[in-house]
């Protein structure tokens, strides 16, 4: 995929140009047109005059009516420029996903296949059987993870069987969850700290939430180095409710923000290339939040390390 990257570029040089050429050529027939209509003014007024079109100026008319045109064709350029590059980078980012999908598969495949070969093999002690065995589930339910954001990525692109609304309880939700994810966090050497202090029910459903709640902190461990901490935090605010996750990883580029929930997007390659991924995480986190009639945003400060995501959710019928 790296070796496309040259031929890409070219491609893109070639379209940039094609643009500009297109430009030039439409810019000097402009220029062209108004030095016609101008040295032509006496002409035209002759013709509108057998025509019975006098009044306001008739070459006034003519010049106008043709810069519009010329301007629309302008913005049409444009228009179709901006189209192909979008669609340029969108194909990119859909050919990186492949590649990196590929990639987080095939650790757990090659994982799996190694201690299954173990577990062949005669007289295995007992305690390493058994730590096989664990590591293959372990490893059977990143894959599966891995397959469900597809699956969920795939339904929220295609608007596909909107989620079931139905009332969640969120304390004794985050009490079961956080004290589930909290091994995983820790076994990875990042520390889980959880406050929370809600007694709100909103709609959605508990999937959803774990999905959300998963791939939040998922990327906060991410790009957390050992030893440090993820933050979690859950609180009423007037008729919602606030979610944040918070970490003090390496934090995200101010001008990238915007774009961080798009699908198959990542951060730059500097940080991408290292940290791995697919790129769905976030866009899936934005979809199901907002099919939950809530709202998402990520928080991060150039002079200092880390990123906050908070997410805002109705109390279901009101304050609690």
């Amino acid at each position: 995929m790296l070796a496309l990257g040259p031929v890409r570029r070219k491609r893109t040089a070639r379209l940039i140009v094609s643009y500009v050429v297109s430009l030039v050529v439409t810019l000097a027939l402009l220029v062209w047109w108004i030095v016609y209509v101008v040295l032509s003014a006496s002409r035209i007024s002759e013709l509108a005059g057998r025509l019975g079109t006098t009044e306001g100026g008739p070459h006034w008319t003519v010049l106008i009516v043709g810069t519009v045109l010329f301007g629309l064709l302008v913005l049409g350029l444009t228009y179709q420029l901006a189209q192909a590059l979008g669609e340029r980078n969108y194909s990119r980012r859909q050919e990186e996903f492949v590649s990196n999908i590929t990639h987080e598969m095939r650790s757990p495949l090659t994982a799996i296949k190694l201690h299954a070969q173990t577990l062949q093999q005669e007289d295995v002690p007992a305690d390493e059987r058994q730590r096989s065995l664990d590591f293959i589930v372990q490893q059977a339910s990143r894959m599966e993870t891995l397959v469900d954001n597809v699956l969920e990525s795939s339904r929220l692109v295609a608007r596909r069987k909107r989620l079931p609304l139905e009332p969640v309880a969120l304390a004794p939700f985050f009490a079961a969850y956080f004290e589930e994810a909290r091994a995983g966090v820790e076994r990875r050497g990042v520390r889980l700290a959880t406050d929370v202090a809600t007694e709100a029910v909103v709609m959605g459903t508990p999937d959803a939430l774990h999905r959300i709640m998963t791939n939040l902190i998922e990327n906060a461990v991410r790009f957390s180095a050992r030893g440090g901490e993820v933050r979690c935090r859950v609180a009423d605010e007037r008729a919602a409710v606030r979610i944040e996750v918070e970490d003090d990883g390496i934090g995200i580029p101010p001008g990238e923000l915007p774009k961080i929930f798009d699908r198959f997007y990542q951060i730059g390659r500097e940080i991408s290339d290292r940290r791995g991924g697919t790129g769905l995480g976030l866009s899936i986190v934005a979809g199901l939040v907002k099919e939950m009639r809530g709202r998402v945003q990520a928080f991060s400060q150039q002079d200092k390390p880390g990123t906050r995501f908070v997410i805002i959710l109705p109390i279901a019928g009101g304050r609690p």
